[in-house]
């Protein structure tokens, strides 16, 4: 019996060391496997961080580096054994106490994210950042460290501004724009409740309009730039330039309630003006005149001040220019005689004085015609042929302006139907909108009417409306968008000049941009300009827009139109705006060149020997 129960006892010995072994060796395969989980999870961790295009970067609590991902290296320029141990390579001397301050807060437990900094690279350029922070802890749960990710946005913050210095400069001169003016002038009034006197004084160029006439719109921009380097050097510091457009300047001196004071520099700058102008071996003597309008005591707000300046403005001109008028309340007598014209453009319409003027739009890839530009012109019984210059400015702000809008809308697509039932190649017709036209509820019915008489598709017929206008008018969108929706196509006039936004691109509903005529003047020999008419043209290309460049005088701007990718063009180069009889023999003479040059294609075609 002693010895059964010693048998016995052995054998459960056994038994419990074979379990032991049994739970040893399970022990040991699942540390095994959990070694395995862990190498493999830093291993991937590891590659996820070096795949990454965000910068992944740690630091411990003294802001050592401890962790350099391949993407910083690509961003910062230091590799992975530069930077380990370090601390300050990257901030700038200026950030120094914005790093230590985010570094604190993250510690804290506060979210960082989307904060935008500026960092150094090693080469000593800067770059912009788009960061994010988090804490990390010990399994105890105390933090020993910041895990920092670095974005690159330098060439976003590059286009932004860009994209502002396009919406608050003029970009022909430089010079800040009428929105700058706006809102500058907007703050000065307010100050000390409006109580501090400030100048505005506001120029226009006499005989400007001969010069683009007379030797193009090249000469007539560089005069124009030329003009704002004069202005600013006598400007100064005592008051800041700006450019209206057109040949229009405004110039505020803050602070300055004295006439005296602000006639003795206005009386200056006009001499700079009329010293000659030497542009492209042409001497120029052109000479300004300016209106002068004084704060509080001449207007209270921006529009009434530039108003009154207007009306000094006109006075002066009215005298024979080369000079200048300061601002009296009996200059709105003034406004009568504009009113009178708008008394004698009703009268014009109703005896049917106003033509249409059509300038062609020219495919860059073969020189065809695919269009045309309808543009008023107002023949006088006494003063003869007159440009919009003189009055459409006038026209537009008056109560006719809808109905000949309209009457524009009918005409050209009357002429355009004409023209394509005799076999004449017109794939479109752009006519632009006056802005009461945008408002006015009838235009869809005008547009309508008008492609039914005339028996023309919806898609022939193209509107432009100004892009500064619709940037201001976000209550024409519904109305245009009614347009859209029946074929009928929209396009922005000047585009660049107001603010190139992609947001106002995708909310209206445009088929095609117009680059302004300013940006194509010196696109051959302006490298900016040239690089902003490359980013227009793609930005039309990656919103799936149709795009035309105005202003088109030379060869060159043609061939670099061409090797751009923009699809049409518009200009001198191919013709000035021609009557609707003379617009009509242009295509014919068009159509028969084509007929001429199409058996010889064919018959060199034949010719040509087999590969």
């Amino acid at each position: 019996n002693t010895f059964n129960a010693m048998a016995a006892a052995l054998e459960e010995r056994h038994r419990e060391l074979d379990l032991a072994r049994e739970a040893a060796s399970a022990e040991a395969t699942e540390r095994a496997r959990l070694e395995q989980v862990e190498r493999q999870a830093k291993e991937t961790l590891a590659a996820v961080i070096d795949a990454s295009p965000v910068a992944i970067v740690c630091s411990d609590l003294d802001r050592h580096i401890v962790l350099w991902s391949r993407a910083a290296e690509q961003i910062f320029g230091y590799t992975a054994e530069e930077m380990v141990g370090e601390r300050t390579k990257l901030v700038p001397p200026e950030s120094a106490a914005e790093s230590r301050a985010l570094f604190e807060r993250c510690l804290t437990g506060e979210a960082i994210r989307d904060v935008e900094v500026r960092r150094k690279r090693k080469d000593g350029s800067i770059v912009d950042i788009r960061l994010a922070a988090t804490p990390m802890y010990n399994p105890d749960g105390k933090a020993w460290g910041v895990a920092w990710a670095y974005d690159d946005i330098t060439g976003r913050k590059k286009a932004e501004r860009q994209l502002n210095q396009i919406a608050h400069h003029d970009q022909l001169t430089g010079l800040p724009n009428r929105v700058s003016l706006k809102s500058e002038l907007t703050d000065l009034l307010n100050q000390d409740d409006g109580q501090r006197s400030h100048s505005v004084a506001l120029f226009d160029l006499d005989g400007f309009k001969d010069v683009n006439d007379t030797d193009g719109h090249s000469t007539g921009d560089q005069l124009l730039v030329e003009v704002a380097r004069r202005l600013n050097s006598v400007a100064g510091e005592a008051g800041r330039v700006y450019r209206l457009g057109g040949d229009e300047f405004v110039v505020v001196v803050p602070g300055c309630g004295d006439p005296r004071l602000i006639s003795e520099l206005v009386e200056s700058m006009l001499r700079h003006l009329a010293e000659p102008f030497e542009i492209n071996e042409h001497v120029l003597h052109i000479g300004g005149s300016a209106g002068i309008a004084i704060s509080p005591r001449d207007g209270t707000s921006v529009d009434e001040l530039i108003a009154n300046a207007d009306l000094a403005l006109y006075k002066a001109k009215s005298v024979g220019g080369h000079t200048y008028r300061l601002f009296v309340p009996v200059l709105r007598a003034h406004a009568q005689t504009r009113r009178g014209l708008q008394v004698e453009l009703r009268r014009a319409f109703a005896e049917n004085e106003f033509e249409l003027y059509f300038q062609p739009q020219i495919r860059l890839a073969d020189d065809a015609v695919v269009g045309a530009e309808a543009l008023l012109r107002w023949r006088h019984p006494q003063r003869g042929l007159i440009g919009p210059g003189a009055f459409i400015q006038t026209l537009a702000e008056s109560s006719s302006a809808s109905a000949v809008g309209a009457w524009i809308i009918r005409d050209a697509c009357a002429k355009t139907s004409a023209w394509r039932a005799m076999g004449l190649s017109l794939n479109r017709i752009s006519v632009n909108l006056f802005p009461s036209q945008c408002r006015d509820s009838g235009l869809l019915r005008d547009v309508e009417a008008a492609l039914q008489l005339s028996g023309l598709s919806a898609d022939v017929l193209e509107l432009e409306i100004s892009e500064t206008f619709a940037l201001n008018n976000d209550d024409v969108i519904t109305p245009l968008q009614e347009l859209h929706n029946k074929g009928i196509k929209l396009a922005f006039d000047d585009f660049g000049t107001g603010y190139a936004s992609l947001s106002y691109l995708t909310k209206f509903p445009v088929s095609r941009i117009k680059i302004d005529r300013s940006f194509i003047t010196s696109v051959t020999d302006d490298g900016e300009n040239a690089a902003i008419v490359r980013s227009l043209i793609a930005m039309a290309h990656n919103l799936r827009l149709g795009i035309i460049a105005e202003g088109v005088e030379t060869v060159a701007q043609a061939r670099f139109l061409l090797e751009e990718h923009c699809e049409e063009a518009q200009g001198f180069l191919y013709a000035m705006p021609l009557s609707a009889a003379d617009f009509e023999a242009f295509l014919r003479e068009r159509r028969l060149a084509l007929q001429v040059a199409q058996p010889r294609q064919e018959q060199s075609s034949r010719k040509r020997p087999r590969a």
